[in-house]
């Protein structure tokens, strides 16, 4: 009777924690204390506190929507931890994709108006599904899908970096995606200018030299300084949502709000734009980009939001540039970026459509609209990004709990462990969305020859059945996505970790 008393206990609590606001959600050591409280078979430690909250998982039942890798070695489910980089495919995209060429087969020109999807629109099929998980007002006006993260990154730079005398620098994190990088400083010599004069890289701490090698947790405040310090010669803020490298989740409305705050002190037409990448950020964690105020922001939708490699990148532009002229905003134009209604007329002047969509170029491939549209429609089954962010806080508060409480991190490590992990993302849940970053350290009762690497450590992990990646110079990103990834499998990942740790 005592244990079926706690089981109902650690149900309740769930049950408290499933209809949770997300600012209560959001103090997970308090839940997981409550959780640790009620658990009736086991500790903390113990597969049944997995199981448990499994099966207390409101949205547990999405993963079957899946398709899930098997391990070739065994011929069982891979512990899949890898969203961040490539989400999974949904089971049914693939019959999604097949109608669409079955309709190329059958129909031939005429699907471009014809079906679920017809090819001559079918962007505009997308907008508002991704509405609440990026925060736009109207989905139709502020948000459009088209081409890839970086090609799309070039098409809103080409419109909001201004350069104007002084006034052109750009702003971007220290240890920024290269893509970023390479796209920033090439839009820098697009206009006659030196990256090496023109490109400010925002570090984590006073003198350090921006490279890949120097990362870390920047602070809200040393971003803040620095747009202060720059802000007589900024054109162009550019900053990642979520970092790809650290997992650090940007406050995105303070630092916007900081910016609009110094423009209202500028002179017209100096202004200095705001836009995000929210290529790790979509799909992750909430967004409300209208709200914030950002100018624009461009996402991918192969992470998060499972569409497959390379697929389909969204882009976001705020409403009040919706009516700006080209001379305004001096885009870079194609016949996509003109009104559907007079498009086919064939004009020869470009006639600029309103908001996103006045950004596009050439037509949005139908099949890789067909790979997305499914995904989002899971999204909003599944309760949206609320839901979403609900239990990714309980999963990777779970997850960063259990690699304390097993002793595998530098601040817990017991005397003769031989090797442990740094967590490179911040504590804060709030701070961060579904990734952890890891890094692995010897100590010193580590006699081998040569510390292990993160090559390594990652090549002993996946020969086990796990699935994340790495990133130079020393990074294992692991990242439990709320979507289809489930307690067990970060118990499973961490009681991997912990054997490979003590080889």
């Amino acid at each position: 009777m005592a244990a079926e008393a706690s089981d109902s206990s650690f149900a309740n609590v769930c049950a408290d924690f499933n209809v949770s606001n997300l600012e209560a959600a959001s103090n997970v050591g308090h839940w997981l204390d409550l959780l640790s409280e009620a658990t009736a078979n086991g500790s903390f430690c113990d597969v049944s506190f997995a199981t448990h909250l499994d099966e207390n998982d409101p949205i547990k039942s999405f993963r079957q929507d899946f398709h899930i890798p098997v391990n070739p070695k065994n011929g069982k489910q891979a512990i899949y931890l890898c969203g961040n980089s490539l989400g999974l495919q949904p089971k049914p995209t693939g019959a999604v994709v097949q109608g669409e060429m079955t309709k190329w087969a059958q129909r031939g020109v005429d699907g471009h108006f014809e079906g679920d999807i017809p090819w001559a629109t079918c962007e505009e099929l997308l907008p508002e599904l991704s509405k609440d998980l990026i925060g736009a007002a109207d989905a139709k006006l502020e948000i459009a899908f088209t081409s890839s993260l970086t090609v799309n990154l070039h098409m809103l730079m080409g419109a909001f970096y201004q350069p104007k005398g002084h006034r052109n620098k750009i702003l971007i994190e220290a240890a920024a995606f290269p893509s970023d990088r390479y796209a920033t400083s090439s839009q820098i010599l697009h206009h006659g200018l030196k990256p090496e004069d023109c490109l400010i890289e925002v570090s984590y701490a006073e003198g350090v030299t921006p490279n890949v090698d120097n990362y870390g947790i920047i602070p809200t405040e040393r971003i803040l300084k620095t747009i202060d310090d720059n802000k007589d010669t900024l054109a162009l803020v550019l900053l990642s949502g979520i970092q790809y490298l650290t997992g650090q989740f940007f406050d995105i409305p303070r630092i916007t709000a900081h910016v609009k705050t110094i423009n209202e002190t500028l002179p017209e037409g100096q202004q200095i734009y705001i836009g995000w990448d929210l290529a790790h950020a979509a799909g992750n964690v909430p967004l409300q980009m209208h709200d914030w105020g950002a100018d624009f922001a461009a996402f991918c939708t192969y992470k998060y939001l499972n569409s497959g490699a390379g697929c389909l990148s969204g882009i976001f532009v705020h409403e009040r540039h919706a009516h700006k002229s080209m001379e305004q905003l001096p885009r870079l134009a194609g016949w996509w970026g003109v009104p559907f209604a007079n498009r086919f007329k064939m004009g020869q002047q470009f006639q600029c459509a309103p908001g996103a969509p006045g950004f596009l170029c050439s037509n949005t491939p139908p099949l890789l609209v067909a790979c997305v549209k499914p995904s989002l429609e899971v999204f909003a089954a599944a309760g949206g990004i609320t839901a979403l962010r609900r239990k990714s806080f309980l999963l990777t508060g779970y997850f960063e709990r259990l690699l304390k409480r097993m002793k595998l991190t530098s601040d817990t490590a017991v005397e003769g462990t031989k090797r442990v992990i740094d967590i490179v993302t911040p504590g804060d849940p709030t701070q961060r969305g579904a990734q952890l970053s890891l890094r692995v350290v010897s100590t010193s009762a580590d006699s081998g020859a040569h510390p292990m690497t993160m090559k390594e450590l990652y090549g002993r992990l996946e020969s086990r059945g796990v699935i994340g990646d790495t990133r130079e110079p020393d990074i294992v990103r692991i990242s439990p996505a709320p979507l289809y990834n489930s307690f067990r499998d970060v118990f499973d990942f961490v009681m991997t970790l912990k054997a490979v740790l003590n080889e």
